[in-house]
């Protein structure tokens, strides 16, 4: 069954060694939210599964207001709580790891999702080149790109995602994705990063995919 390979792919995350300026949000050692953010992600995963996505986007890593919280690739709390309703997702049987009343808000993570339900009819799978969060050593809320070593990491857990949804169509936002999914020999569509000034030039990449 998928879900038992969708399982096996949450604790193989959760089995990833961190380092001094590289968090695993899912790890034992990673604090109390820890088995929080491996329910949350395995919650999506599966949720996802069932809806039979075509595309998926591959972003760099998480982020510490983000993923490193919530547990699901470019995703806030605050997003993870409210729920997108276009499509049923997220919200009831989601958990928070902060004590914000209403959940960490991220920016990335709002541009993604507001474009995504105001544009796209089917939500696709959102995924991080690395499964990590890179930050600053001793600075746990900081954000930092990943080195090449670190890229490394995530590449067997996009192979085991391509092979467990049969993604049609694989978008790489930004260079992290692009180099990885090129030297993994996949067919991407490379897009824009919504932030940073990025966001119409991602939707019209992805407005392009999207209708392909």
């Amino acid at each position: 069954m998928k879900t038992e390979g969708l399982a096996c792919l949450v604790d193989s995350l959760a089995a990833l060694p961190g380092s001094e300026g590289l968090f695993n949000p899912y790890a034992p050692q990673g604090g109390p939210g820890a088995a929080i953010r491996r329910e949350n992600l395995l919650h999506y995963l599966v949720d996802m599964e069932k809806r039979r996505p075509h595309m998926l986007l591959l972003f760099e890593a998480p982020g510490y207001r983000g993923c490193a919280l919530s547990g699901i690739p470019v995703t806030s709390e605050r997003i993870m709580l409210k729920g997108i309703d276009k499509w049923g997702l997220f919200g009831t049987g989601y958990r928070a790891t902060s004590d914000h009343p209403q959940g960490v808000a991220e920016m990335t993570a709002t541009i993604l999702w507001n474009v995504l339900d105001e544009h796209v009819a089917h939500s696709p799978l959102i995924w991080n080149t690395v499964p990590l969060h890179p930050h600053r050593p001793g600075q746990a809320q900081s954000n930092r790109s990943p080195r090449k070593h670190e890229e490394k990491l995530g590449l067997p857990f996009i192979e085991m995602l391509v092979e467990l949804f049969e993604f049609e169509i694989i978008g790489a936002v930004g260079r992290v994705a692009q180099r990885a999914l090129n030297g993994m020999g996949y067919q991407a569509v490379p897009l824009r990063h919504p932030s940073q000034g990025g966001k119409e030039e991602f939707i019209q990449g992805l407005l392009e995919i999207a209708s392909s």
